[in-house]
């Protein structure tokens, strides 16, 4: 992970196009096989609902890569920092946790805090 949260999620977009396009073309290659093994009607039948299922996969591969490429867009015209302060730094009141074990050296739960309304 990076400080840049849109980048990661274009990041972890991509890989997810790239993961699925492979295996709709997996899943399209077994149609093709069991269409080859399975010349019959019931054959016919499965090899075609393994193809649709390999269309259907490239689909949203090809879906989850446009939604990468908005993400990096929007990461590139982003004007600064999606957290003031920076990423590592957040801010809130921290309360107490309810768990019997530490994550970090910070103790508690943050508070989101609101900004004060704009005057005028």
């Amino acid at each position: 992970m990076t400080a840049d949260p849109l980048l990661d999620a274009a990041r972890w977009c991509t890989r997810l196009a790239d993961v699925l396009g492979v295996v709709g073309r997996r899943v399209a290659e077994l149609g093709e096989l069991v269409a080859h093994d399975w010349p019959d009607a019931r054959g016919r039948e499965w090899a075609e609902r393994t193809s649709l299922l390999g269309a259907l996969l490239g689909l949203e591969a090809t879906a989850a890569g446009e939604l990468g490429e908005a993400y990096a867009r929007q990461a590139a015209d982003a004007p600064g920092p999606l957290f003031p302060g920076g990423a590592g730094r957040r801010t809130g009141m921290r309360l107490g946790g309810t768990d019997a074990h530490r994550v970090d050296e910070e103790r508690g739960m943050r508070i989101a805090e609101l900004h004060p309304p704009p005057p005028g």
